[in-house]
């Protein structure tokens, strides 16, 4: 009898032990290795080193253009995506600054009751007008857009742990590498990549702001969607969510 209360002490003992032991959270620099992929960091964290956040996020939101839309409405499930891996630059260990840049990815994709009009006057260059269709029963009418970008923020965020709010004002430059215009009618499904008249290069202001892992983004874009002065003057929003995973 006294000996299985002295092993039951025993196993209540380390039990306790080994609970306090995982009670103390370790600190970052000692969680975190290198690697790529999981941490993003080529070189293992040491104590003076500030801790990174945001250095992979995605984003989810909805887009539509503003300008001369000629009323076109944008359906309200227009919802695009984007990608990027950006390296935080904290200005110092206990600083609430810092900076983000990288390189990124967002699809665009706008559902719409409209159509692309190319008119081909003499003497001019062929523009592009927007236009409600109104000519086919089309129930599949989307536009889109693949652009590859470098993004820039400055990142403000509390030194709190739980909860962290975040405040990440910048710029970002992309490049339009893919477009099209795909419509359904009836059965027959229709893909147009011929957009003689898109802007490639585009550029704006975003801002993200939340709390811990997940944050509100906008981004809008300054440059004109349609690069000729006669075609429809076509500006790029886009609203939603951006989640960082670590």
């Amino acid at each position: 009898m006294f000996q299985k209360i002295i092993f039951s002490l025993i196993v209540i003992c380390a039990g306790t032990s080994f609970a306090q032991e995982d009670s103390h959270e370790k600190p970052f620099y000692k969680k975190r290795r290198p690697g790529i992929m999981r941490f993003y960091t080529l070189n293992a964290p040491t104590e003076t080193s500030a801790e990174k956040f945001d250095r992979f996020n995605t984003n989810f939101h909805y887009d539509s253009w503003l300008g001369d839309v000629n009323n076109v409405k944008t359906k309200f499930y227009s919802i695009g995506h984007g990608i990027n891996v950006m390296f935080d630059i904290p200005f110092s260990k206990s600083s609430k600054f810092g900076i983000g840049i990288g390189f990124g990815y967002t699809h665009f994709s706008i559902r719409h009751d409209g159509m692309f009009n190319m008119e081909s006057p003499l003497n001019t260059d062929e523009f592009t007008i927007l236009e409600v269709q109104s000519t086919e029963d089309r129930w599949i009418n989307r536009t889109a857009f693949n652009n590859l970008e470098i993004p820039f923020e400055f990142r403000i965020r509390s030194q709190k742990e739980r909860p962290k709010f975040k405040f990440y004002p910048g710029f970002k430059v992309g490049y339009t590498v893919g477009k099209f215009h795909k419509w359904k009618i009836g059965d027959q499904k229709y893909v147009d990549y011929n957009f003689i008249d898109v802007n490639p290069l585009h550029y704006g202001p975003t801002v993200r702001f939340g709390m811990n892992n997940v944050m509100l983004f906008a981004y809008y874009d300054l440059s004109m969607l349609l690069a000729n002065e006669n075609s429809s003057k076509l500006n790029l929003f886009s609203v939603g969510i951006s989640i960082g995973w670590f």
